[in-house]
Formats: C-alpha cells, sequence, structure tokens
C-alpha cells in the first residue's frame, strides 16, 4: 500500500505541474498572438490553440483543488452542526460530487466520441475531442480524490468511534 501511495503522491504532483504548465501557456500563446497581430502578422491557431490549453488547465486544477480542499464551500452552516452531523453532512456531499463526476465521465466520454469528425477553425489537423476529453479525463481523477476523501471520512468516523467506547 505504500508503494501506491507514493505513486499516487507522484502523480498528484505530476498532475499540479501540468495544470501549471498548461495554464502558463495558455497566457505565453495568448500574448504572442496578440502581439504578432498587432504588427501586422496574426496566427490563426492562437485563439484556439489558447483555448485547449486552458480547458484542460481548469479541469486539472479543478481535481488539485478538490484534492486540497480549496473548493469554494459555505461553512457558516456547518459550523453550528454537532460534529456528528457534520460528518453526516460531509459525506452525503460527497456522494452527491461522486455521481455528478460518474456522470460527467459517462457524458464527456459520449460527447468526445461525437466531436471526433469536428476539426478547431484555426487547427484542422486537430480534432476538438482533444478538447472535449478535458472534462471527463479530470474527471476520472477526481473520482478518485473523492473517493479518497469519503475513505479518510469513514475511516476518521470509525476511529473516533472506537476511541469513545474505550
Amino acid at each position: 500500500m505504500n508503494r501506491l501511495a507514493k505513486a499516487y503522491k507522484k502523480f498528484c504532483d505530476i498532475e499540479l505541474a501540468v495544470g501549471a504548465v498548461l495554464l502558463i501557456s495558455t497566457v505565453f500563446i495568448l500574448t504572442f498572438a496578440a502581439i504578432l497581430r498587432t504588427i501586422g502578422f496574426p496566427i490563426n491557431w492562437g485563439l484556439d490553440l489558447a483555448l485547449l490549453m486552458f480547458t484542460w488547465s481548469v479541469y486539472v486544477g479543478a481535481d488539485t483543488a478538490l484534492r486540497d480542499d480549496k473548493m469554494v464551500n459555505v461553512e457558516i452552516f456547518q459550523q453550528f452542526l454537532k460534529p456528528k452531523t457534520k460528518k453526516i453532512l460531509q459525506l452525503f456531499i460527497y456522494i452527491l460530487i461522486l455521481i455528478f463526476l460518474l456522470l460527467m465521465v459517462y457524458y464527456g466520454f459520449y460527447l468526445a466520441y461525437s466531436s471526433r469528425f469536428r476539426t478547431f477553425q484555426g487547427i484542422p489537423f486537430l480534432s476538438y475531442t482533444w478538447a472535449t476529453l478535458s472534462m471527463p479525463i479530470p474527471s476520472v481523477f477526481m473520482i478518485i480524490t473523492t473517493s479518497l476523501k469519503i475513505r479518510d471520512l469513514l475511516k476518521k468516523d470509525s476511529a473516533s468511534g472506537s476511541a469513545e467506547v474505550r
């Protein structure tokens, strides 16, 4: 299990680096395209490539944010709940997230398959499927993250329950 945890940690580090590189590349390509357009040499593929990189960085970043508990959260309601009720509410929220992500994976792969013949306007040799795959693939990663969060929540719940019995 230790090797699996190390591999997952390595994957998380790589995912964070890929998301950062994609976002920085998006900014660079948009800036480069704007400068070239200003001096009279527009590049047609700049906006499309930046859009592709931005969509991937958003969804990869969503998994990173979910893993680090950086998603938007309304804690004002939770602060008035008892710890046991708070854990039940958190478990319910994680299950809702899991259901939503499963739907994102299913419909995302369906959309990617159905758009396989569509191309980018400025990049005719690149299928639009690469843009639509930016939703289901990171959603699979988020399913793993959410499952680990559910496991940790239940483990924490059972650990605190066994401590109360002693």
